[in-house]
């Protein structure tokens, strides 16, 4: 046995998470983690892979690597990166590339079979803090797999992913555990795990119940869709959102955008598709304001040219922003309610001490998605899967002309993306706010969406509308 669990229990400072464990995993025996959001699946595996303390269990006494639900950007000499840092010109003292961390790891030759098999070798020379959300999260799949762990943990191993990804993920776990590489994986609903496991803890009520495959339970109750009254919205006086006239954006001698023109108006809600690396996230911080080589292209927000005497705030002040790069920004001391607030002010954090009216706004958007008796928790002690849609009713609050939903639903089980996909179709039908929405699942998409602008390495491969191409111009 590699753990051997008798009534353990995990306890994050006073808070007791999961109780009564009392489970063993073989050696060789892969194992799957299921359960719904907040049910606690995330510390069971940190607790297996020893990032967390555990009473009356024993810790795996074999080479473990843990790859964690949330990306992080880091720099040279143990620093951290600020979030808009990417989009700035980077100091080589500072900021490594991909090349330099992947020469610290320790099998090269099993790290450049899986540099290859992920189709990852034209990124070497990137700098760490420029990939995408999905890069990134590649980028740590490879130096996790190229440990050659004994026991590898992985928090919800296909976030972040496009299609073609998913598939290749999905192969290369099914071949590691049919050759004997011992797998720990979380996930949300069966298809999260490769078909060869067949293992698993359910998650649920602060404790643990093993099933196989084939008897797992149905966790998930179909969703409410009845559409929701939000709080008073105040429209947009707008009509042209924005408009992107051959805007093109290059790093490193590298076209990460090329001739993109596009044009959103008051209203008009819009998919942004693409696979990983198209240039989905470049193209959106154009926009929002946190690239400031986008002030060197033909971009109008608002009725406004970008670069006319316009300061970033002004722009922020306009747009309700969610990324899961941002994910990683906000304050985790702070209340679940200052974090919410500060999305008034556009701030990643909340200095600024909330009205009356602010906090009775928080809490009937949090009501909404039925976090309302969380306003007072720390932000940093829900599970991901809740901040993540805290975030989202962050962007909300201010009643933005314009809503950028960035993978907004990465990491949340299907009733929550009920409730958040009901909020986003009510929000579509009661205002004239215009929305752009990122996912790489086709079923997260809100129903009210029906446009849509489709990448291909940083160039427009397809658009519902007319005027989206160069040539059509």
């Amino acid at each position: 046995m590699i753990l051997s669990w008798n009534n353990a229990k995990i306890q994050v400072r006073t808070k007791v998470i999961l109780d009564r464990l009392s489970f063993g995993i073989s050696k060789g025996e892969s194992l799957g983690i299921i359960g719904r959001n907040g049910s606690g699946k995330t510390v069971l595996a940190k607790a297996m892979a020893g990032k967390l303390p555990l009473k009356n269990g024993e810790e795996a006494g074999v080479r473990t690597a843990y790859l964690s639900f949330q990306s992080e950007f880091q720099l040279k000499h143990g620093g951290r990166a600020y979030r808009q840092q990417r989009w700035n010109l980077p100091d080589p003292e500072f900021v490594p590339t991909v090349r330099e961390i992947f020469e610290e790891e320790e099998n090269q030759q099993a790290l450049q079979d899986i540099i290859e098999r992920f189709n990852f070798h034209h990124h070497l020379d990137r700098f760490v803090i420029s990939l995408s959300n999905g890069e990134q999260r590649k980028f740590e799949l490879i130096k996790a797999l190229s440990y050659k762990p004994e026991l590898l943990v992985i928090d919800n191993a296909f976030n972040g992913l496009d299609a073609t990804s998913r598939t290749l993920l999905h192969s290369m776990l099914n071949q590691m555990i049919e050759h004997g590489q011992q797998v720990i994986l979380t996930g949300l609903i069966p298809d999260d795990f490769p078909i060869t496991l067949n293992k698993f803890l359910l998650v649920e009520n602060l404790t643990v119940v093993e099933y196989t495959r084939v008897n797992l339970p149905d966790l998930y109750e179909e969703p409410d869709t009845r559409e929701v009254e939000i709080p008073r919205w105040q429209d947009s006086a707008y009509n042209q959102i924005f408009s992107l006239k051959n805007v093109s954006l290059r790093y490193d001698g590298n076209d990460i955008l090329k001739n993109i023109n596009w044009e959103v108006k008051a209203g008009e809600k819009w998919v942004l598709s693409g696979a990983n690396g198209s240039g989905k996230t470049s193209l959106l911080n154009m926009i929002f304001a946190d690239n400031p080589r986008a002030y060197r292209c033909d971009i109008e927000l608002f009725g406004k040219k970008k670069g006319s005497g316009e300061s970033i705030w002004e722009i922020k002040d306009s747009i309700g922003f969610i990324s899961p790069e941002m994910h990683q920004y906000l304050p985790a001391r702070q209340s679940v309610r200052d974090v919410v607030c500060s999305g008034i002010y556009g701030s990643e954090g909340l200095y600024n001490k909330p009205t009356s009216y602010q906090r009775i706004l928080a809490r009937k958007w949090l009501a909404l998605i039925g976090l309302g008796d969380h306003t007072e928790e720390s932000f940093g002690a829900m599970a991901a899967s809740h901040q993540r849609m805290v975030l989202t009713v962050r962007a909300l609050v201010k009643y933005p002309p314009l809503l950028i939903f960035d993978e907004p639903f990465q990491g949340l089980d299907p009733v929550s993306i009920g409730i958040m996909k009901n909020l986003l179709n009510s929000i579509g039908l009661q205002t004239n706010c215009a929305m752009i929405f990122v996912s790489h699942y086709n079923d997260q998409v809100p129903e009210v969406f029906d446009k849509e602008l489709h990448l291909e390495n940083g160039e427009v491969a397809y658009c519902s509308e007319e005027g989206c191409n160069s040539d059509e111009r």
